[in-house]
């Protein structure tokens, strides 16, 4: 019989309270063992009636724990039962101990073909840890019923082993953002990363925290049950180097989670986005159903001690914007003076504040727009997109801050720099100086937004003290 040719029928599962009833089972099979077997757990008084027996129904007799009816059956056997089951592997048997049944207002269960005319089934059964988990497909496939079973015996299992916190990813402290960029995971994205990650065995709830500067997987595990790699493959960050990358565990991972809340691990230090991204990201866990009360507890946990760490550095955290560290790099790197003559490629926000701040500090700053002409800043000159050649020709220090989608400062402008000694910075999301200036070499020196932000980040001049602040607030959230 194909399996959609089987009888489907309704149910309503119940927990029969059997104590020491008496319950007949006919057939010495496989399948009156595992009958059996469940019935004795339950404190049932078995009547076995077959005329030959497996060699542990034998057993069970032997020991006095069933009683054996070594003939075959007969209708007055079911009498006083409580309920009865037909496993014989003849079917006209099995339907001679269903009609006695019915006969005598007995509840039978067939283990054939004739299930379907019967009083109830026997799902497959799962006892762990005083949970008791029951598996029916209502006829359909007593296969699917078996392995479903198995599988949440696989998943309570799991329950049963402490579980830790993981995180596995990577951030603009490791990798530059032209190498980064192919790891972020957009909504999309994150949502067929999450299919997978639900995947894996051991992992119990999980977030993604996806930002401008950094990607990772934040999970609660079963300890010792090797998520982590996993989770690595599935975002890709297996292809990265161990110092392109980072994994923690526990505490280490909490450590590490409420530093990045606290701006601690970004390269412009406490920087404040982070708050909300992290904020964000816990929120879609939640409406996804990826994260439960475990993880929430922790992200709140996390929230919390980030707080007590920032308060215990806010007076040593010097905040900048992008534009004030551009210039402080400048101001160290390119040499700015009253000799100096800037090039400043872009008219926007950023473009702006960076004219701003040269003004009367440089000897000549020339900016370059694209379309629109803006006003002058003190007495910076202003030039058309079209005549960049010229101006690069003139200029030794170039600030690139256009919003493109490619590069603005082309392999075609290597002539205008080339064997001169040129400091360039580049603060374009993505990039607005092609990257093959940057080994230029012969005195051209190029600096994108990834090593701006990790050289204010070094040359903070507190980093020190602010490290030493951190670990005693997290020595005392862990005593």
């Amino acid at each position: 019989m194909k399996i959609s040719d089987r009888p489907v029928r309704d149910t309503i599962p119940v927990n029969l309270i059997i104590g020491g009833a008496p319950v007949l089972v006919v057939g010495g099979g496989k399948v009156g063992e595992r009958k059996t077997r469940g019935l004795l757990d339950c404190g049932a008084s078995v009547e076995l009636v077959c005329p030959d027996a497996v060699e542990s129904l034998a057993s069970l007799a032997g020991e006095g724990r069933i009683k054996w009816s070594r003939r075959e059956f007969a209708a007055g056997d079911v009498k006083g039962r409580l309920c009865a089951y037909a496993c014989t592997d003849d079917k006209h048997v099995n339907r001679a101990v269903l009609d006695a049944c019915r006969a005598e207002g007995v509840l039978c269960c067939c283990a054939d073909g004739n299930w379907a005319d019967g009083d109830f089934t026997s799902p497959a059964v799962l006892h762990a840890d005083g949970v008791s988990v029951a598996v029916s497909t209502n006829g359909r496939s007593c296969r699917s019923a078996r392995d479903l079973k198995n599988e949440i015996a696989s998943i309570l299992a799991d329950q049963c082993v402490e579980d830790e916190l993981v995180v596995v990813g990577t951030s603009d402290a490791v990798l530059p953002s032209r190498r980064r960029a192919p790891f972020h995971l957009p909504p999309d994205e994150r949502a067929k990363a999450a299919q997978l990650v639900r995947c894996v065995k051991g992992v119990r709830e999980f977030m993604i925290l996806n930002t401008c500067s950094r990607v990772e997987i934040v999970a609660r595990c079963a300890r010792g049950s090797g998520c982590a790699p996993l989770l690595e493959r599935i975002a890709g960050f297996d292809s990265l180097s161990e110092g392109e990358r980072f994994r923690f565990h526990g505490r280490d991972a909490f450590r590490h989670l409420a530093r990045v809340v606290a701006g601690l691990e970004s390269s412009l230090l406490g920087e404040y986005h982070v708050v909300s991204q992290f904020k964000d990201a816990v929120a879609e866990a939640e409406r996804a159903g990826w994260c439960g009360a475990r993880l929430k507890g922790d992200a709140d946990e996390v929230m919390r001690v980030s707080r007590a760490v920032r308060h215990s550095v806010e007076d040593l955290l010097n905040v900048a914007e992008i534009d004030q560290v551009a210039v402080r790099y400048l101001s160290v790197h390119g040499g700015v003076d009253s000799e100096s003559r800037v090039c400043i490629v872009g008219t926007g926000i950023v473009g702006t504040a960076v004219a701003v701040a040269l003004a009367g500090r440089v000897g000549h700053v020339t900016r370059v727009y694209h379309r629109n002409r803006p006003g002058a800043i003190g007495s910076e000159a202003l030039e058309p997109m079209e005549r960049l050649r010229e101006v690069l020709r003139e200029s030794d220090v170039v600030v690139a801050a256009v919003d493109s989608a490619k590069p603005v400062i082309t392999p075609d402008f290597a002539d205008c720099v080339a064997g001169r000694d040129v400091t360039m910075v580049d603060l374009g999301i993505p990039r607005n100086i092609d990257v093959s200036f940057d080994d230029m070499g012969r005195g051209v020196t190029v600096a994108d937004l990834d090593d701006l932000k990790l050289w204010h980040r070094v040359k903070s001049g507190v980093l020190a003290e602010i490290e030493r602040r951190s670990d005693s607030v997290m020595a005392l959230e862990f005593r």
